[in-house]
């Protein structure tokens, strides 16, 4: 049977890879080792299947995805949910990009530069970002790390209290507004029952370390849970050490069984972090660890601290409604010196420094009604932020801050209400929603001289968007379903900083995007030890923003006519016993230009495919544990022309630790075939240096000592 599944797999999933055959034992492991985990647990089920344990029983994943919880079989849409437990064992940086990597249709690049964040891309969307996160919209235990405008930050976010990630990606993303990928929310564990103290050191490859503590319990009518870490760095690449600290609270008043309320404090500080810069294709065959000259030359790096509170009320208003509330606020700092002088007459300078505050409040209401015939839910709420920053920009003179080039007063907001229906009949369930959005920006320019006019000025989008998805349950255990919907995507400030031209000025011609999706899916737990998801979809858009050009960290976007992508997403989980668990997930994307000059050109900066599997073993007598994961990312055109590309990516991780009374600890390695490759692309970069290398075998050891 093992041998039967296997090959019929192998028939079903083409290879990805297109590599000289040479490597073809490589490509054979990349695609093979993934199936034969699954086809192992396929077979280890049906040995197990009379099992009066429920040890090895999947869990019933209930989300949050619709802004109600449910469970996760019912929602017709693409959602993913990675549990983050078994892989705290990694450093911040890389850790969130390891837990997305699980994720089909989802490509997480580490750029390997503390001063650029992760490139996060979801179905394709995302993929222009130079960094920071463009087009999807990022939440933390219910609060926003996505601003009005759209883009978003991972480095503010600690992971070592996230208990889960969700992701959601689809026709029903355009319920939370102003991003066409998807969603992507952490939860944090619930407090334990009694007080527990952590303590732990990581340290690695390249002088990496990170010290943390950890702390939760209960007092009476209050619980809570905290965090606190130190990391540093000295990079994988020459020029590329980083520190950073962070901090992040929950506490949370339950007065009674009904109702709660949280706050939730993180604070992140980077007091530096060095950019080396990417490399031309001479340049990583060469040396992949190098930088080039200039960084050096001016220092090419970023400072920053974050800092966000809020508050979250829930209640339950009897036993059919639910009312969710929450008010935050954050602010954020930012220098960073990018590696050129920027003394020309119409330059912005080379020196951003960044002063940013933004506050918001939300409130969702939900009704659930269920009697013989019918069932129905109502959602309905509205979000709002407003955020506000003074941006100034100066000459970088070596190093040094020089002249002042670009002083501006810079405002945003976005207000998305919503409404949102479920209506079940038997195994027949429609859902439709509509959400309204409108994002304004709002620029007052205060560095004006005869080569700089003013350029204040006022953009104002709206838009209303909508979806409709209906579903069968084809049985207790699967669901079949359909989904429509229009997505809408403004630009963000970082996006209308420059005009393409290279005149001064914003670049008010950026229009926003408008996309339509429909996705057919499959849901089926075949039993209580394996789980299926499977996903088709079809997405065109209008007016999309892509990189115009990208030369030394300085961006430009302007507007696509058309694109298209089609694609399929499957994933398979299986847990046949208490000792073994195992994932595979796959994707295949086919995203175009549609119109215009480079119609039938690939997007660049997206993997036409995408293959993840993983193993692991744990026996809960000894403590003992060991996993293994391997990541495939296809080649991805690096330009507009298709005229320069990275090739494919295989990295193999292996894990082994063991948990006791006292604690655990752990020895990873990654890239453990020590593969040269590239780990992200710069879209349409300017001067040739397109390409941002992939570490090479690194390895990672952990001790935590825990006290209760």
């Amino acid at each position: 049977m093992l041998l039967g599944l296997g090959s019929a797999m192998s028939r079903v999933i083409p290879c990805p890879c297109i590599w000289p055959s040479s490597r073809c034992l490589a490509r054979t492991m990349a695609v093979s080792l993934p199936l034969l985990m699954i086809a192992g647990l396929a077979g280890a089920q049906v040995a197990d299947a009379s099992a009066d344990s429920d040890a090895g029983v999947l869990p019933v994943v209930v989300v949050s995805a619709s802004r109600s919880a449910e469970p996760e079989l019912d929602v017709p849409a693409s959602v993913s949910v990675v549990e983050a437990k078994p892989v705290q064992t990694a450093l911040p940086g890389s850790g969130l990009a390891q837990w997305l990597a699980q994720v089909p249709g989802l490509v997480a690049q580490d750029r390997l530069s503390y001063a650029q964040d992760l490139q996060i891309s979801l179905r394709g969307f995302g993929a222009r970002a130079s960094f920071g996160v463009r087009g999807i919209q990022i939440l933390m235990d219910g609060l926003p790390y996505t601003l009005p405008d759209g883009q978003s930050q991972t480095d503010p976010l600690s992971l070592l209290l996230v208990d889960r990630v969700e992701v959601l990606r689809g026709p029903t993303a355009v319920m939370y507004g102003n991003a066409a990928g998807g969603a992507i929310q952490l939860f944090t564990a619930d407090a334990p029952s009694q007080t527990v103290l952590e303590a732990g050191i990581r340290f690695g490859s390249d002088a990496t370390r990170e010290e943390h503590v950890r702390t939760g319990g209960r007092v009476g009518a209050f619980d809570y849970l905290a965090s606190l870490s130190n990391f540093a760095t000295d990079g994988f690449r020459d020029h590329g050490s980083a520190r950073r600290d962070h901090f992040y609270g929950k506490l949370r008043y339950r007065p009674d069984a009904s109702s709660s309320l949280t706050f939730i404090l993180n604070a992140e500080n980077q007091p530096f972090a060095e950019d080396p810069s990417s490399l031309n294709a001479g340049q990583l065959a060469e040396d992949p660890r190098q930088a080039v000259a200039r960084v050096f030359q001016y220092d090419a790096g970023e400072t920053h601290r974050h800092r966000q509170g809020g508050f979250v009320y829930a209640r339950d208003l009897g036993d059919q409604d639910h009312l969710q509330a929450s008010l935050w606020s954050a602010t954020r700092r930012v220098i960073q010196f990018l590696p050129f002088s920027g003394d020309e007459p119409l330059s912005s300078g080379a020196v951003v420094d960044l002063d940013s505050a933004s506050a918001g409040a939300s409130l969702h209401w939900s009704r659930t009604i269920r009697d013989s015939v019918l069932a129905q839910r109502w959602i309905t709420g509205f979000d709002f932020q407003r955020q506000h920053e003074t941006r100034k920009g100066f000459v970088n003179a070596d190093g040094m801050k020089g002249a002042l080039a670009r002083d501006e007063r810079d405002a945003s907001s976005r207000l998305g209400a919503f409404a949102q229906w479920r209506l079940g009949l038997a195994r027949w369930h429609l859902d439709t929603g509509i959400h309204h959005s409108r994002v304004a920006f709002d620029v007052d320019d205060r560095f004006v001289n005869a080569f700089n006019p003013d350029d204040s000025g006022q953009l104002d989008y709206s838009r209303t968007t909508a979806f409709a998805g209906p579903s069968w349950r084809a049985s207790s255990t699967s669901n079949l379903y359909l989904s429509f919907g229009k997505g809408f995507e403004t630009p963000s400030f970082a996006e209308l900083a420059y005009r393409p031209d290279g005149q001064g000025g914003l670049n008010f011609e950026l229009k926003p995007s408008t996309s339509r999706h429909v996705e057919a899916g499959y849901k089926a737990d075949f039993s209580s030890t394996t789980r299926l998801r499977l996903a088709a979809f079809s997405i065109e858009s209008d007016n999309e923003i892509v990189t115009a050009s990208n030369v030394d960290g300085r961006s430009t976007f302007r507007n696509a006519g058309g694109t298209s992508r089609k694609g399929l997403e499957i994933s398979l989980d299986g847990k046949p016993g208490e000792n073994l668990a195992g994932t595979l997930a796959w994707s295949l994307l086919n995203a175009r230009f549609s119109t215009g000059a480079l119609s039938g050109a690939r997007l660049p900066g997206i993997p036409r495919s995408t293959l993840f599997g993983s193993l692991r073993w744990e026996n809960a007598n000894s403590g003992l544990h060991a996993s293994v994961d391997a990541a495939w990312r296809g080649r991805m055109f690096a330009d507009d022309a298709n005229l320069h590309e990275a090739g494919g990516n295989l990295r193999l991780g292996l894990e082994f630790g063991k948990r006791q009374h006292w604690g655990d600890w752990f020895l990873r390695l990654d890239n453990a075939l020590d593969r040269r490759s590239v780990g992200a692309v710069v879209v349409n970069s300017g001067n040739g240096r397109y390409y941002q290398p992939a570490t090479d075998r690194t390895f990672l050891i952990g001790i935590n000592l825990q006290r209760e």
